[in-house]
């Protein structure tokens, strides 16, 4: 049985024993136990090319991640525990070689695992890249919900760290939607709402932003409202609501100063006059401009007749 087989052994063709896998494996454990790692992988990789359908086969794939990650061969440590939850998810190590995975993941995204480049001429931290898929990954493939929300947190502050907020929003938006009852549910809601905000002042789309921005601090309040920082998730949808107000007004007096569309800046002003409890400052500011897009769009008039 080769190596290229992807999929778990067959129901009902494991082996009882396997005489020449237990020598193999006694023999791997030897040069372990002896702290000689790459020389157990010999043995190890006879097994799992070999003797799959034996019952140390999954075994023999656990000792082969944790020889990677001795010597500092952490992409393919995270291989070999890949193949054997892939191929052996009855087996007991199912569940330890996803947290090898995950803790490899949290290292490597906190900039702890040092791989080298350049034939080994120096070290650097491992790729954003490979980081991220471990993670989805782990995510993909986690038991249970705590796992997948544990990764889906790291994924999610690793994407943010990288300046990657939207990609982070989202990963954090899944957890919330996925795992709401997890304990990452409530600052990933608090985070999914302070992105927007931050986001407010880059591109077009000041506006939806901010209001996209409000919506995720009210949905705060609303799911967690014993939450701590429940008040203050309203306070900051007000906040959001205020400077809505106040982008309206910032419009309005674009249309009257750049581009002279008096209609629209009569629109805009209006508008923000209508909400002066919200944001009485810019109410008032409106106001006077309003008189001054009014007189502009009057001597428009005239002109054009």
């Amino acid at each position: 049985m080769c190596d290229s087989f992807d999929g778990p052994p067959p129901v009902g063709h494991v082996k009882a024993v396997d005489p020449e896998a237990d020598a193999l494996m006694a023999e791997a454990k030897a040069y372990q136990s002896e702290g000689k790692m790459a020389q157990s992988r010999s043995a190890l990789k006879e097994i799992v090319r070999y003797h799959m359908l034996a019952p140390n086969a999954a075994e023999a794939r656990y000792l082969l991640g944790r020889s990677f990650e001795a010597t500092e061969d952490y992409r393919d440590a995270f291989k070999e525990y890949a193949k054997l939850i892939d191929r052996y998810p009855q087996s007991e190590l199912y569940e330890d070689a996803l947290n090898r995975q995950l803790a490899m993941a949290m290292d490597a995204a906190n900039g702890k695992l040092s791989v080298p480049v350049f034939w080994g001429a120096w070290n650097t931290t491992m790729e954003s890249s490979v980081v991220v898929n471990w993670l989805r990954e782990i995510v993909e493939k986690a038991p249970y919900n705590d796992m997948a929300a544990t990764a889906t947190s790291i994924l999610a502050k690793f994407l943010v760290d990288q300046g990657r907020p939207e990609e982070a929003r989202m990963e954090y938006a899944r957890l919330v939607e996925r795992y709401p009852d997890s304990k990452f549910a409530p600052e990933a809601q608090m985070m999914v709402a302070q992105l927007w905000a931050n986001n407010h002042t880059r591109g077009d789309n000041n506006l939806v932003n901010l209001s996209n921005a409000r919506e995720a601090f009210e949905e705060f309040s609303l799911r967690f409202p014993k939450h701590p920082e429940a008040r203050k998730a309203l306070s900051e949808a007000s906040n959001m609501e205020r400077l809505m107000i106040s982008q309206q007004l910032e419009v309005g007096r674009y249309y009257l100063e750049r581009s002279h569309e008096y209609t629209s800046a009569i629109f805009c002003f209006e508008d923000v006059i209508r909400q002066k409890k919200l944001n009485p400052e810019a109410a008032a500011e409106a106001q006077e401009l309003l008189a001054k897009a009014k007189a502009a769009a009057a001597s428009q008039t005239v002109s054009e007749s």
